[in-house]
């Protein structure tokens, strides 16, 4: 510690230089900061999806009648299904964008993840209009429990009306994803007592089954049951979905790699040739320094000390700006990560990068004094 005020003078010999360095570097580390967010978010996402909960869609879009249900349910394996269909709209403004999950209460089984009590599943089945809003669209929109929703769609009702309102019965969250999530549940009958098309039909059924080894085999055997029918259907996982969106993206964890590869090569060159010329400035100080009696240890960790000070100081700026940009990339990326976070593992990993670079970037400068010759540096001053 005695040496850190010499270190810090030289830091700050060029400050311009210095300063520019330190940004160009702090700018590298947002970058990683980003997509370190990005790929725990798309990690998240796998870890929350379950092998034991499978979707049943519609293979060529077509609405399934609900009757599959019964058939569905009677699949060995099958433990629990619920049926579920959207109900698209907006509410005040075309920008903001909502679908309501019309189902009944069996979806809360397969969701367990949304934190709605039983008191609450039993409101919501008494009342007709009722639905349960997520903690985040609730404080988006400043809703609260007995609140009435009027949602502009394009499913017309028996009255002509296209207006579908809703009354708030609950306000949950989700716990995979807390304070986010976007749910808005409502009864099924409600929508398909109201429409005037599509009635009896579904979007989609969740099913839960006993053993998530057999997931792929008894979807085959849904799907199998429904081969010949009007509406054929495709039957996965979550988990299996969730991995095949993320595929359709492109290979997240080679882009990843590849942009982290060349930000860690610029950052060493950048602070290379930094500490380069740095070096080069102050060969006749580093002669006074040994001829006063430094040794070349001392010399050479007074380098390092100020390449690593140099590295993790930019590394701590630009990971603590990354933390707060973090929250704008997930509102531009809302529609593929749910949630955008940097955990301490990344932020670890951050100050390690640094550390390395700041070494491996002072390995040529230190070599270079090593074998400097004192009378030699001192002739030339």
């Amino acid at each position: 510690m005695k040496y850190l005020p010499l270190v810090w003078n030289g830091l700050w010999r060029r400050r311009v230089q210095t300063i520019f360095t330190l940004l160009s570097i702090a700018v590298a580390f947002i970058l990683f900061g980003i997509l370190a967010g990005i790929d725990a978010g798309f990690a998240h996402t796998l870890e929350a999806s379950r092998m034991d909960r499978l979707f049943t869609d519609p293979r060529f879009g077509a609405p399934m009648p609900r009757s599959y249900q019964e058939r569905i349910a009677s699949v060995p394996g099958v433990l629990v299904v619920a049926a579920r269909s959207i109900l698209f709209g907006y509410y005040q403004d075309p920008q903001n964008g909502i679908g309501v999950l019309c189902t009944d209460p069996r979806f809360f089984a397969l969701r367990p993840e949304i934190t709605i009590t039983p008191e609450q599943i039993e409101l919501l089945k008494k009342i007709r209009t009722g639905a349960a809003v997520s903690v985040e669209l609730a404080r988006k929109f400043g809703w609260k429990v007995g609140d009435k929703v009027p949602l502009q769609t394009n499913t017309a009702q028996a009255d002509g009306s296209r207006v579908w309102s809703f009354d708030i019965v609950a306000i949950v969250d989700d716990l995979n994803y807390p304070g986010q999530g976007g749910w808005f549940i409502a009864n099924y009958t409600y929508l398909d007592e109201g429409r005037v098309d599509n009635k009896s039909t579904v979007d989609r059924f969740l099913l839960r089954i006993s053993d998530p080894r057999r997931g792929a085999q008894i979807g085959r055997e849904i799907d199998k049951v429904f081969a010949n029918s009007s509406a054929p259907t495709r039957t996965s996982s979550e988990r299996s979905q969730a991995q095949s969106g993320l595929q359709f993206i492109g290979d997240l964890n080679f882009l990843t790699d590849a942009v982290l590869g060349a930000v860690f090569f610029m950052l060493l060159f950048l602070s290379g040739n930094t500490m380069l010329q740095s070096v080069r400035e102050r060969i006749p100080e580093v002669a006074m320094l040994k001829a006063l009696g430094f040794s070349d240890l001392a010399v050479l960790s007074l380098v390092i000390a100020e390449s690593v000070l140099l590295c993790l100081l930019a590394a701590a700026a630009g990971l603590l700006l990354a933390e707060m940009v973090n929250p704008i990339a997930h509102e531009a990326l809302s529609d593929f990560v749910v949630l955008l976070q940097m955990s301490r593992a990344a932020m670890l990993r951050g100050f390690v990068l640094a550390l390395i670079v700041a070494l491996l970037s002072s390995v040529l400068p230190a070599w270079r004094l090593r074998q400097l010759n004192v009378v030699s540096a001192l002739m030339k001053r």
